[in-house]
């Protein structure tokens, strides 16, 4: 596999696709992974246009969407534009499949597009990368009915908007998409390996999650959320927790691994709160805390299983959260940087915060739980040669 990555901070939507079309142009991609920041809502033709256009070629697969800034491998920051191009060199047939309403049944959207995917590929997907829409998607469906028909290793995210959760778009096939799934997938041999790791720690008391209705949870043991979160952390929940205020939901399988949902949205009326994916009633959850070690320990943590890994990194994806990128602030770089001192070069690569990672926990033997949707964690995705 041959990669590239750029990044672009250029305001022009069509300046911008033409920079990373141009830092891609040598490797020739098959796939271009393409992250834009929000303020490109309005020109997302034009940006698309000047990637073909200094590409010199529209047969290529464009997939990604807006997020919570871009992760490059030379620059981290809150607006621009940043694209991974992958070539295999005609090794893997590469299928770009998406499916509208994941508002409406995220899990039905969510394995239509993988049940397509399989078709198209004619046979089992060996790589799959799914983006739905952040603000309507449920995460938790989204990465229940991809595992309906994936049986490998999958990662994904959700888009974002600069913690405005108005609207994201999912970019397939040229054109922007609200409502949406989009999944890349590949058939044949691809070296890749996935973790994920967050660092949020749970502590207080267990709870029961009694009553939900959709991604909105309305009862844990005996209270609203809002006054289950106060008795654990010792104050009111307001709007400064949204997405960095997390229960841990704890993995039906027993391995002892737990998952996040953090809240998108408290109602003050009735102390409901929505989250970004939905948690099953008679879940058991606990609220969790990290401090800003904490956060960055969780790369060094996710890197640490990928060392079995008997491949050299040629490339790598990163989704990480909105909510991390929010806690760190400014040193969100270093998230990055500890990518590339763990791979031990300045390997192509890209990323995002988004509003929600889906991927596996991989164990130092290299076996996988199944894959599930997170909030504020850290999903790393290296390619191998």
């Amino acid at each position: 596999m041959r990669c590239q990555s750029i990044n672009s901070i250029h305001t022009d939507g069509y300046r911008a696709g033409w920079e990373i079309g141009e830092g891609l142009r040598e490797i020739a991609p098959e796939v271009v992974l393409l992250f834009a920041s929000i303020t490109y809502e309005g020109c997302f033709t034009d940006l698309f246009d000047g990637l073909h256009d200094a590409l010199g070629r529209r047969d290529v697969l464009v997939f990604g969407g807006t997020s919570d800034g871009i992760y490059e491998t030379n620059r981290v920051s809150h607006h621009g534009v940043c694209g991974l191009g992958l070539n295999s060199g005609g090794a893997l047939q590469w299928t770009l499949v998406m499916e509208r309403g994941v508002g409406a049944d995220s899990f039905s959207a969510a394995h239509d597009c993988a049940m397509q995917a399989r078709r198209e590929l004619g046979g089992e997907i060996d790589f799959a990368f799914a983006f739905a829409d952040g603000v309507k998607a449920d995460g938790s469906q989204i990465a229940a009915g991809l595992s309906a028909v994936l049986t490998k290793p999958f990662l994904g995210g959700l888009a974002g908007d600069d913690r405005k959760f108005v609207r994201s778009w999912v970019f397939a096939n040229g054109a922007a998409h609200a409502d949406a799934i989009g999944l890349l997938a590949a058939r044949g041999p691809i070296s890749f390996v996935v973790n994920s790791a967050s660092g949020w720690l749970p502590v207080g008391q267990q709870g029961t999650v009694e009553q939900s209705i959709g991604s909105t949870v309305t009862r844990i043991s005996g209270m609203t959320p809002q006054a289950f979160l106060r008795e654990q952390i010792g104050k009111v929940p307001g709007e400064t927790d949204l997405g960095i205020v997390p229960l841990a939901t704890y993995a039906p399988e027993g391995s002892g691994h737990y998952f996040l949902r953090t809240p998108s949205r408290f109602d003050p009326a009735t102390g409901a709160a929505t989250m970004f994916g939905s948690i099953a009633e008679g879940a058991t959850v606990r609220v969790c805390t990290a401090t800003r070690a904490d956060v960055l320990r969780a790369v060094e943590d996710a890197m640490a299983a990928t060392r079995s890994w008997p491949h050299q990194p040629v490339g790598a994806l990163l989704v990480s959260c909105a909510g991390r990128k929010w806690m760190l602030e400014d040193g969100t770089s270093e998230e990055v940087e500890k990518v590339l001192a763990s791979v031990g070069q300045r390997i192509p690569l890209v990323g995002l915060p988004s509003f929600g990672e889906i991927g596996p926990f991989r164990a130092a033997d290299g076996s996988y739980t199944p894959t599930f949707f997170h909030n504020v964690t850290f999903v790393v995705c290296l390619f191998g040669a």
